[in-house]
């Protein structure tokens, strides 16, 4: 059964050696405060003295320590590797696989030597570790020990050292497949315990969490009956177990003395201040209980790491064969193109498979912009915008120069129309420059294998990119010239006979009608409107808009002259009013037709011949300057991405191949 934890010790093996990687394996994570006795707890479990002591923060690397039970095989092999025929246990490290070390004073120089090397030789920590084998007799079993919980730097640590260390420990606990194996001290608050805190805070129903109490020895007698409650797990919600146990004290480790007779005095002081639960504490209880614990969690975990270890392979393979060098450059550059047109397009047509459900992108983007920005923004403005009635007014005056007006100044209203037009123009032209933006932003969203390719070779990247800018370049000026062009036609060219123009007029509000109408035929001596216009509405109402089109055809027509009394305040209203119908009139037609054009002429446009431009503008020149070779040149790091994810690839078909022995356990 202990086999299944050798079997985990070769995939960290496989791991560690690529560093940096996101496989959760099943592992026990040993967290404390610094002087609670982690160190003592892990010696007492290998059985020798090897982990560096002294002040401050002296783990600052994490220790991946695998205990292994030797065979027979392994130890003859020892022997004749270290001449040392009374071996009983001895250590390799991952960094020096050639290395034994019987001899386990030099496991804790080494140890010091190789911590300096990934961390510095200052105070700092690291995130690198340092796997150590310890070959024994006793246990298989596996731990990571970790930096010890700090408040306050000392010396030349750094200032920050307390929230380095807090996030080099989370790192290792939050993963869902670690046990935490939180020391605990006995003379001190259970509740203010640091590891007990961070365990609370990555596994609040204590449910993958152990606890260890040390220093039962240095507890006052009088407080035993506390500490029974606490070992008997009364004080701390942890469903793996409370164990307390008995380590050598300094005096001991200046004494040296033997890891077999600190057993015996832990063994002897348990039955003699805990005769009720001592057979359930100490260090032998703790490794069994550790070894049980960390057995069945493989079992349990086995699962999901299998599939974990899959998915990975499967995205690595995918990273490898996008980060390929291809065989043939020319028909990989010709490929690669096409696709990079295809999947733009599709991107804008909405004939993604991998369609968003969180983002509205790609065409659908463009589309918000020209019918629903664009047209929000156009609605908004005001007809009136900063035009008085004080400058129409002054309008009218300064068109009729030294003669009198007619009831319409069509010179007056020219100008109004034409100068509140062209409030549209900016509208229009910002509209389209949006879409500009959002065509070389949806660039950015296409196949992400496509672009990750693309971005491998920075010289065909720029070129792709240089294309697609310089098309959507000439069609935006092409458009706005267009677009603006159109606009100013409706500005000097104004047509209030329109029929349509006529119909609005006849359309809008009744206040307007009948205003207007009122002062006009009052002004032409036409009696009784009010009444002509109930009866209308009482005959026909077809027969009443033939009217007012007709009476409106005489107002606009300005074939009456203005009556020497009438009130320059009428002809305000009624040029204010026509300015505003006609501005809304012609807004109709800008809001229907900008959004059509931008579409058509640069939209579908850019869509129909992007591939087209890419063969003429990219593939050819690369044909007829024969460049493949420059610029298939790949963008700095590419060699050196492609290299580690193979390194992946090749510890994850290792590990893999390794958790076939766990089904069959």
């Amino acid at each position: 059964m202990e086999s299944l934890i050798q079997i985990v010790n070769k995939l960290q093996d496989v791991f560690a050696v690529i560093g940096e990687h996101k496989i959760d394996l099943p592992q026990i994570v040993v967290v404390g405060s610094q002087s609670s006795g982690k160190s003592s707890v892990l010696e007492s479990l290998v059985g020798r003295s090897f982990l560096p002591r002294g002040t401050g923060i002296v783990t600052r690397a994490p220790l991946i320590l695998q205990m292994i039970r030797y065979t027979k095989e392994e130890r003859d092999k020892a022997i004749k590797l270290t001449k040392n025929n009374d071996i009983k246990s001895w250590a390799t490290f991952l960094h020096k696989p050639e290395t034994i070390y019987d001899n386990f004073d030099e496991v804790r120089y080494e140890i010091e030597k190789q911590t300096d090397v990934l961390a510095g030789s200052n105070k700092g920590i690291t995130h690198e570790s340092i796997v150590l084998k310890v070959f024994t007799l006793s246990y298989d079993l596996t731990f990571v020990d970790l930096p010890g919980i700090t408040k306050v730097p000392v010396g030349d640590q750094p200032e920050d050292i307390d929230e380095q260390i807090q996030e080099l420990i989370l790192k290792y606990v939050q993963l869902e497949n670690s046990i935490i194996l939180a020391v605990v001290t006995a003379n001190t608050d259970p509740t203010t315990s640091e590891s007990l805190k961070i365990a609370r805070k990555m596994d609040p129903n204590g449910i993958r969490t152990i606890a260890v109490v040390t220093k039962l020895d240095l507890i006052d007698k009088g407080t035993i009956q506390d500490t029974t409650e606490l070992l008997c797990g009364h004080k701390i919600p942890v469903k793996l177990g409370i164990i307390g146990v008995v380590n050598r004290s300094q005096k001991d480790i200046n004494d040296n003395k033997s890891m077999k007779e600190t057993l015996k005095s832990e063994k002897d002081f348990l039955r003699l201040n805990y005769p009720e639960i001592y057979k359930k504490h100490g260090n032998k209880v703790l490794a069994k209980t550790l070894q049980d614990i960390l057995v069945k969690h493989i079992k349990k975990t086995y699962p999901i790491l299998h599939k974990s270890l899959q998915d990975t392979k499967t995205r690595l393979e995918t990273e490898l064969k996008t980060l390929q060098t291809p065989d043939s450059k020319v028909s990989f550059i010709l490929n690669l193109l096409k696709n990079i047109s295809k999947s733009y397009t599709d991107t804008i047509l909405g004939n993604r498979k991998d369609v968003s459900d969180t983002i509205v992108m790609g065409g659908a983007r463009i589309s918000e912009i020209i019918n629903e920005e664009y047209l929000d923004k156009i609605n908004q403005i005001n007809p009136l915008h900063d035009l008085t009635d004080e400058q129409i007014g002054v309008i009218l005056l300064n068109t009729s120069g030294i003669t009198k007006s007619s009831f319409v100044n069509e010179k007056a209203l020219e100008h109004m129309i034409s100068r509140q037009l062209s409030n549209l123009i900016e509208p229009s032209m910002s509209s389209i420059d949006f879409v500009r933006v959002e065509m070389l932003k949806i660039f950015d969203a296409i196949d992400e294998n496509v672009l990750e390719t693309l971005k491998r070779f920075p010289r065909i990247n720029s070129d792709v990119r240089n294309v697609l800018n310089n098309m959507l370049d000439k069609k935006l000026n092409n458009l706005k010239d267009f677009i603006k062009s159109f606009i100013e036609t409706y500005q000097s060219c104004l047509n209030t006979t329109n029929p349509n123009f006529l119909i609005q007029l006849v359309r809008s509000s009744s206040d307007f009608q009948d205003t207007n109408i009122a002062a006009f035929m009052s002004n032409n001596s036409i009696k009784n409107t009010k009444n002509h216009k109930c009866v209308s509405l009482e005959d026909n109402e077809k027969k009443e808009n033939e009217n007012y089109i007709q009476l409106f055809k005489q107002m606009l027509s300005g074939i009456n002259d203005l009556d020497n009394n009438i009130e320059t305040s009428k002809q305000v209203k009624i040029h204010k009013s026509l300015t505003e119908c006609y501005f809304n009139f012609i807004k109709e037609i800008i809001r229907d037709f900008v959004p059509k054009r931008i579409h058509h002429k640069m939209v579908k446009l850019v869509l129909e011949t992007f591939e087209q431009e890419l063969d003429e503008k990219v593939f050819t020149p690369y044909v007829i300057n024969r460049t493949f070779e420059e610029v298939m040149t790949e963008e700095e790091g590419v060699i050196d991405e492609r290299q580690k994810i193979e390194e992946m690839l090749n510890a994850v078909n290792i590990a893999l191949k390794n958790m076939v022995d766990i089904q069959c356990v």
